[in-house]
This record gives C-alpha cells, sequence and structure tokens, in this order.
C-alpha cells in the first residue's frame, strides 16, 4: 500500500491496517525509526498482570559485574564513534 505524507508531515494509515492492528480514533502510537524503516506501534497500557510479570522476569536476570559494565561502555563508545 502507498500512503502520501502531507505538507504537516501526516499521514493516513489504511483502513485495512488500521482494521487488522485494532487501530481507533485517539490511539496512541510509539513512533520509531531503526535501520530505514519508520516503525509505529500501538501503545499498551500496563496493567498490574504486566507490571507483575515484568519484575518477576527481571528477578531471572544475572547479576551485572564490572566486567560486564564495562563492555556495555565500550559498546556505547563504539556506536557514539560512527554516528560522528
Amino acid at each position: 500500500m502507498i500512503a502520501t505524507l502531507s505538507t504537516k508531515g501526516q499521514t493516513v494509515i489504511p483502513a485495512s491496517i488500521r482494521e487488522a492492528a485494532r487501530l481507533r480514533a485517539g490511539d496512541t502510537m510509539d513512533v520509531g525509526y531503526a535501520h530505514g524503516m519508520i516503525i509505529l506501534r500501538k501503545r499498551m497500557p500496563l496493567t498490574p498482570v504486566k507490571i507483575r510479570a515484568l519484575l518477576q522476569a527481571g528477578k531471572n536476570l544475572p547479576v551485572q559485574t564490572e566486567a560486564d559494565e564495562s563492555v556495555v561502555l565500550d559498546a556505547v563508545r563504539r556506536v557514539r564513534a560512527l554516528r560522528k
């Protein structure tokens, strides 16, 4: 499907896609950009059940060590250097 961008930066999501994604007027969406793609995602509120599941999943993560922290910091530095 093809959509056109207006001078105000607006576009229309085709009806068939809105229906498939269960989008309704007034819904909020997360917008992102990655690898040449614009990504739209319907924002879903966190429910108490989802919050409990996230907290429980976090308990099963390994403990981060100083070595892990330095690996992450090095990776961040490399990515930032590529952006310059």
